[in-house]
């Protein structure tokens, strides 16, 4: 059985076997490994970014914290990780007061706790962090996915305040690049990344011109890391981010089900997201059933149909040819006026969600636990795709219309907005302009993602898409 927390303490000579002791501590633990350095082993920038690079490579799953303080006296059973005891520290004097740094802090990664250690070693009283939010984190990529800002900063407070001797973390949310910087006349330094040390000259150049003193620049190296995908060579949050997709990012709904029903799942996504291609793929590679909800609207408005009836009692009966809608008609009083448009959604959406829950009801698809395998993954699963037990509702409006809430999970794909224009006018040859115009009738990606509970992003080569899908695939089966 693993324990939660454990307790590595270096020194000297153990140091050099910090591989195998962080290999160790992954083995032995399940949460958290706090690191201590006995008197003998110097505090140096180059083993701290040493220890957190190890961490990443030989224990992701753990969260590793250097400790500059003694052992928290709030963690009590711990394991020891290695042989050695931790020994007395002289408490030393730090060099200054007060310390700033900022950044978004997403998903707090050993990266972050470089920057943030640096800043706990050098600081008695405050450390000061802004933390972006808003327009500071739209240029991001996959900002759409950066956690809530009030989540990042109760991270990153218990993160320093764990680790530190004492002193307090400020954090707060900042919407332009200098936040608490220049309004808080007596700090004494900024730490930062070599990346971002023309920021931190900006930040002097604006106390001087607000009288205020000048902060030293602390520069702390970056952790190597490398995602080919991205482009990125340190160990960033926006890895993190893509590492996420097509991996359960919040419970699934408990959700009731009869025996022998089809567990359903909801896929949303917006115009030219790549939508009803996981859909497809769902479906043709691992055998699911998929109830495309985009072209079961296209049925509702049969001739006589009461879709039809209602439409012509809502916006007038001059929209109805010989029992049929006007669709020219409709379309340009609907797609003029938001309000419009989402009358004839509510109209829409009960007929859609009828049609589909028929669909459902008459399947004959089967759960997976009437499959007499004990584990499934997604090689077996190409053994029994003719008996299909999972059941994909694919709707653009899903989520809009709360069909979501009712379902075990919803999934969403999504391209950032730009792609999004950039793909509706290569494919409908429409101008920019009139891409995004029938973009805003959509909620934005954040909205969806939000509302969420797996996500997929179709942005790079198909084989990327499919693998977030594969990935997605394989956790259902072990969930289900």
């Amino acid at each position: 059985m693993h324990s939660k927390y454990g307790l590595l303490v270096l020194n000297s000579k153990n140091v050099q076997k910090l591989k195998q002791l962080l290999t160790s501590a992954a083995t032995s633990l399940s949460s958290r490994l706090y690191i201590r350095l006995n008197p003998d082993q110097p505090r140096t920038d180059e083993l701290v970014s040493k220890i957190y690079l190890n961490s990443a490579n030989s224990c992701p799953k753990l969260d590793v914290r250097l400790l500059v303080s003694d052992i928290p006296g709030k963690i009590e059973n711990y394991t020891a990780i290695g042989e050695e005891k931790p020994e007395k520290i002289e408490k030393i004097e730090k060099k200054y007061k007060k310390v700033v740094l900022g950044g978004t802090f997403d998903r707090l990664h050993n990266g972050h706790k470089v920057l943030l250690n640096k800043a706990a070693e050098l600081a008695s009283d405050d450390i000061v962090i802004g933390v972006t939010d808003k327009e500071m984190i739209l240029k991001k990529s996959l900002f759409e996915m950066i956690e809530p800002v009030e989540f990042r900063i109760k991270k990153v407070v218990e993160f320093v305040e764990d680790i530190s001797d004492g002193a307090k973390c400020l954090a707060e949310p900042i919407t332009d690049p200098f936040g608490p910087s220049t309004r808080i006349k007596d700090l004494e330094a900024i730490v930062v990344s070599r990346e971002t040390i023309k920021g931190a000259d900006a930040v002097n150049k604006k106390r001087n011109e607000q009288g205020m003193t000048q902060l030293d620049i602390i520069i702390v190296e970056l952790i190597e890391g490398s995602d080919e995908i991205l482009n990125e060579t340190k160990i960033s949050s926006s890895s993190k981010r893509r590492e996420d997709l097509g991996v359960l990012l919040r419970p699934v709904r408990r959700v009731p089900r009869e025996t022998d029903r089809p567990y359903i799942i909801g896929l949303a996504g917006g115009i030219a997201s790549g939508k009803s291609h996981s859909g497809k793929y769902l479906k043709e590679k691992h055998g699911f059933d998929v109830i495309d909800c985009d072209k079961l609207a296209h049925t509702c408005y049969e001739k006589g149909s009461s879709l039809n009836r209602k439409i012509g009692e809502h916006f007038g009966s001059d929209i109805l040819i010989d029992g049929i809608v006007d669709r020219k008609k409709l379309g340009s009083i609907v797609f003029s006026d938001k309000s419009k448009l989402r009358e004839l959604s509510e109209l829409v959406w009960p007929e859609v969600k009828s049609k589909a829950a028929e669909i459902v009801e008459k399947s004959t698809a089967k759960v997976v636990g009437k499959i007499k395998k004990k584990n499934v993954t997604v090689s077996d699963h190409f053994i029994i795709s003719n008996v299909k037990f999972i059941t994909v509702i694919e709707a653009a409006a899903l989520i809009e219309a709360g069909w979501h809430k009712s379902l075990a999970e919803t999934w969403t794909v999504f391209v950032p907005a730009e792609e999004a224009v950039r793909r509706v006018v290569e494919r409908d040859n429409l101008t920019k302009e009139q891409a995004i115009d029938r973009m805003s009738s959509q909620i934005t990606n954040k909205e969806r993602i939000d509302s969420s509970n797996l996500v997929l992003c179709s942005l790079w080569k198909y084989e990327e898409t499919r693998a977030q899908v594969d990935r997605a695939v394989n956790d259902l089966m072990k969930r289900i």
